[in-house]
């Protein structure tokens, strides 16, 4: 147990240090900026929700900032936390057992945070597909949700992951685009919480395309 703790630490502290040294030459644009600063700085109850492929960059791209980010009850997710670690976020770790209580132990948590963060597909996918648990909790605990995406001019694809995890290259152009606060209503059916999943998952989609154009764009200017 000890050793698996060590190995995780490691593996944290590593992956933070090439974050940092990637972060150093990378030219960074952002757009939708003010969305996330209104919400940060009106202390709304809010999650920055964001695609599991994309992850990667935003921990640099907002050090800084004070944030409690969600992972799994796992190996995966122990390391991530370790990430929230060295770039001074927060972290707690759930279940995704139906039945577990996480949902409302996350929501009491995330109530006394700055601001959250989450990957809304993950831990295991389906990719790109917005869980529906995400839409419930804002319904529930009126939390708003802030769609955030990442494209780069020059990225490395982890295809064979079920995420196709995407990490910019050294001196790429990275885009962090924001896009408007999502509030959902109150006491919203089972079929409407599918729905707004699905329009949230496209909003996510629609953002990242931008963000990818935007630092192409930059790029090529």
């Amino acid at each position: 147990m000890e050793k698996c703790c060590l190995s995780i630490r490691l593996e944290g502290f590593l992956l933070s240090l090439i974050l940092r040294l990637l972060r150093l030459t990378w030219k960074v644009r952002f757009k939708g900026r003010e969305h996330l600063d209104q919400c940060y700085n009106m202390r709304n109850n809010f999650l920055i929700c964001f695609w599991h492929g994309k992850y990667v960059p935003i921990f640099s791209l907002l050090e800084g900032l004070e944030a409690c980010v969600i992972s799994s009850q796992s190996k995966r997710g122990s390391v991530i936390a370790e990430l929230c670690k060295n770039f001074g976020f927060q972290s707690t770790q759930i279940s995704d057992r139906p039945g577990s209580g996480s949902i409302r132990h996350l929501s009491e948590l995330l109530h006394n945070a700055r601001m959250g963060g989450i990957a809304v597909d993950g831990p295991l996918g389906p990719r790109n597909q917005v869980k529906p648990g995400v839409i419930w909790m804002a319904s529930a605990f009126e939390f708003d949700l802030l769609p955030v995406s990442v494209g780069s001019s020059r990225t490395a694809v982890l295809n064979k992951r079920w995420d196709r995890m995407e990490i910019p290259l050294p001196f790429a152009t990275v885009c962090l685009a924001f896009g408007k606060p999502v509030k959902v209503p109150a006491k919203i059916s089972k079929e409407q919480t599918l729905e707004w999943a699905d329009r949230f998952s496209e909003a996510i989609t629609t953002l990242g395309e931008e963000a990818r154009n935007l630092a192409c764009g930059s790029n090529n200017s």
